[in-house]
């Protein structure tokens, strides 16, 4: 009986034997193992793919293949069928199964790999790398775009005032605090904010930026938390994440915070202090955990007075407030600052680089200011176009270009709203009303901008302190007049 059963399984291995040579027509990277995980036979093809100078068999599988689904097939007896693996810095397919003996007894498995070629599955295989490399791409893309832009040494200025802001800066990356930053519009609140995250332990992760002003308030929430699929009539039936779960161990910076709703500053307190939130429309809560950078040219302390902006979130925020100085404060920073600005709008334009003259900086350093950098930046920008065949900026480029406004030709001539009176100013004529007083006022603060900012509204707005969405809203009647 012995005899017999040991003819069966010689056989029986004599047959295996040669269906596995005969798969090497087929499959041009195919191997065999025993029981304890030895390669028993390796077709001369899978030899070369994995770079082998000498016979594997009789070494561990996992020497050279670390991650092979074989061994836990001959463990448990289950087959793997097309299922991928990464091999040689590409993805193949494989399939691997158990080889049994004539009493049902493992004794070892034989699997192939599908590659880029030489196999019937090579264009699968190929297309699945494909795929893969430009997913690779896409995240490799993503993930810079979230990361910083701006290093705290890449920030110009050496002023006093300039020096204390980016010692403050240091100090406060060190903490994993909340962060306010408050100044006026242009100052460089967001170039910090980049900074700021690039000098703390959160670097690796994620930097998200929400500018709060530019989006309408029946979408800032979704915005802000994300919307669970199908939440609403016409939601896509994918999850929409949000700014704060794309933050999540990173930093998320809020830009105008001031613009904030109100009811929204209490969801947004929630999730600072409970460091969890639903997504619009679920009723799943998910955990995050981030930074707060906020920044706004308002002042805080009089909207929380007027109960215009809760205070407890305003407390929550401001654990470290830096105040960044206007322009007009650091006038010795403008050299190095308009030398910087004119350096990256040349390379941006692809012009060959400008200098400008001594006399077009001192008229620079005459100006107050009130649209601070970003004002600069475009006085810059506008100086670069009109002296495009110039070498050089002059003073009397520049003293055109940062003339005051009322002093400038007005491109709203045919207005018919003037100044409003002085406060103090005694006057016969019956007193408007309180509320077209107001209106009156508004649409001259709206027009002195338009002027000073040559009918930029995005501009315009900035100057005046508003969000872009109040500047066309208060616009859209003096336009159809």
């Amino acid at each position: 009986m012995n005899k017999v059963l040991e003819q069966a399984s010689a056989a029986y291995h004599s047959v295996a034997t040669q269906l596995a040579e005969s798969f090497e027509s087929f499959y041009e990277h195919s191997m065999s193992i025993d029981r304890e995980h030895n390669i028993t036979w390796i077709s001369e093809g899978y030899q070369r793919f994995l770079g082998m100078d000498h016979s594997p068999v009789g070494e561990p599988v996992t020497r050279y293949v670390p991650n092979s689904f074989m061994p836990r097939v001959v463990d448990t007896g289950q087959p793997v069928f097309l299922d991928v693996l990464h091999i040689k810095e590409q993805w193949v397919l494989v399939s691997a199964i158990p080889l049994k003996d004539t009493t049902g007894r493992i004794t070892g498995a034989f699997g192939f790999v599908a590659t880029d070629e030489g196999t019937s599955f090579g264009t699968l295989a190929k297309r699945f790398n494909s795929l893969q490399l430009k997913l690779n791409k896409m995240t490799t893309e993503l993930t810079q775009a979230r990361q910083t832009k701006y290093r705290l040494s890449q920030i110009a200025g050496g002023s006093e005032a300039m020096m204390a802001v980016k010692n403050q800066i240091r100090q406060a990356a060190r903490y994993d605090i909340s962060v306010l930053l408050t100044g006026e519009t242009g100052t460089g609140k967001e170039l910090f904010a980049h900074a700021l995250h690039e000098l703390s332990d959160r670097f690796r992760r994620p930097f998200i930026s929400l500018n709060v002003s530019a989006i309408p308030d029946n979408l800032i929430e979704a915005e802000f938390f994300g919307v669970a699929p199908g939440a609403f009539t016409g939601a896509s039936k994918q999850e929409r994440k949000g700014k704060l779960e794309l933050a999540h161990t990173g930093t998320l910076f809020l830009d105008e915070i001031g613009d904030m709703p109100l009811e929204l500053q209490g969801k947004l307190l929630r999730a600072l202090q409970e460091k969890e939130f639903e997504p619009v429309g679920s009723n799943q809560v998910k955990r995050v955990d981030v930074r707060i950078v906020a920044a706004t040219s308002r002042n805080l302390t009089e909207m929380v007075e007027d109960g215009k902006f809760r205070a407890d979130l305003f407390y929550r925020l401001n654990a470290m407030p830096i105040h960044l100085p206007p322009l007009r404060a650091r006038l010795s920073d403008l050299d190095l600052i308009t030398e910087q600005i004119l350096e990256e709008l040349c390379h941006k334009m692809n012009l060959l680089p400008k200098s400008i003259t001594r006399g077009a900086l001192e008229a620079l350093q005459s100006h107050s200011w009130p649209g601070n950098i970003r004002e600069l930046h475009n006085v810059i920008e506008r100086a670069i176009i009109l002296s495009e065949e110039k070498n050089e900026i002059t003073s009397s480029l520049i003293r055109q270009l940062i003339k005051p406004g009322p002093s400038r030709p007005s491109v709203m001539t045919t207005t018919t709203n003037p100044a409003p009176p002085a406060a103090h100013s005694k006057s016969t004529d019956k007193p408007l009303p309180l509320k077209e007083q107001i209106k009156s006022t508004e649409e001259h603060a709206i027009h002195q901008a338009l002027e000073y900012t040559h009918g930029n509204k995005a501009e315009a707005a900035l100057i005046l302190g508003i969000s872009r969405a109040s500047f066309y809203k208060k616009f859209a009647p003096l336009k159809s007049d």
